[in-house]
């Protein structure tokens, strides 16, 4: 069997407090849907104590099986019985992606669309392209802790744990996977055809992803964007903060209403 990519202790897990906002998470059923290379777990923290929470595991992640080919739309077919009709959907990076897909192909389940670092698809950027070709090469030569300590380079010392902690639970394999499904997705078809409301989230740090979520902010119609400090890992890096403004667009959107 496959060695695990590392092992780290257990981050901190104290639950983001709200600071007062009243808003329809509360009262509604949302999906958490992470980013490669993360779990279901990734959120613990962040959602904090919403009992309608839902945090599934992407296949190849956590504790679910991967599949073959890894690709977004049979991420999303996996996906699709957990989501409760009604349901604010929330997507980090390659989650993203798969949030999207879920909305587009079932719009009458889902209330709003929230996007986190994410981009419609990398094959828009060659750079983009190159760059996830070479993690995925990467991945069948660096040793595998050598290849954690990589992936916390540059972050804060919170987000550098808990990417530890995350990857830990991961095989070459798996993360190599979850890379494939992201260089082979092209959700930009998809994005016009978005009818909920949607927040586009990205972190000022982390530049390679702004054309992309501009694009996704530009092309479904009413999207806003939102710019926070922090990078990839915005509900590490920043969460507070992510979490206020998450809140303020729900309760706003479901305000009009």
């Amino acid at each position: 069997m496959e060695s695990n990519l590392h092992s780290s202790p257990v981050p901190d897990e104290t639950p983001v407090r709200d600071e007062g906002i009243l808003h329809p998470l509360w009262a509604m059923p949302s999906v958490w849907v992470h980013g490669a290379g993360l779990s279901g777990s990734t959120w613990d923290r962040f959602i904090g104590p919403l009992n309608k929470a839902i945090t599934p595991d992407l296949p190849g992640h956590g504790d679910a099986l991967q599949v073959c080919p890894a690709r977004v739309e049979r991420f999303a077919d996996m996906l699709k019985q957990g989501i409760p009709q009604g349901s604010v959907l929330v997507g980090h990076s390659l989650g993203g992606m798969v949030a999207l897909e879920l909305a587009a192909r079932h719009p009458e389940r889902v209330r709003a669309l929230i996007l986190i670092e994410t981009v419609p698809t990398v094959r828009t950027s060659r750079l983009r392209v190159f760059g996830t070709s070479i993690a995925m090469k990467c991945l069948q030569w660096v040793p595998p802790r050598l290849f954690v300590w990589l992936s916390t380079l540059g972050q804060t010392e919170e987000t550098a744990r808990h990417l530890q902690h995350q990857l830990s639970r991961h095989t070459r394999s798996s993360v190599n996977a979850a890379l494939e499904a992201a260089l082979h997705y092209d959700g930009v078809p998809l994005l016009s055809g978005i009818k909920v409301p949607t927040l586009v989230v990205i972190g000022q740090k982390n530049r390679a992803t702004h054309g992309g979520a501009r694009l996704i902010a530009q092309t479904i119609p009413g999207a806003k964007l939102v710019s926070l400090p922090g990078g990839h890992m915005l509900h590490t890096d920043n969460p507070t903060q992510l979490r206020r403004v998450i809140d303020t667009f729900l309760k706003e959107v479901f305000t009009r209403k």
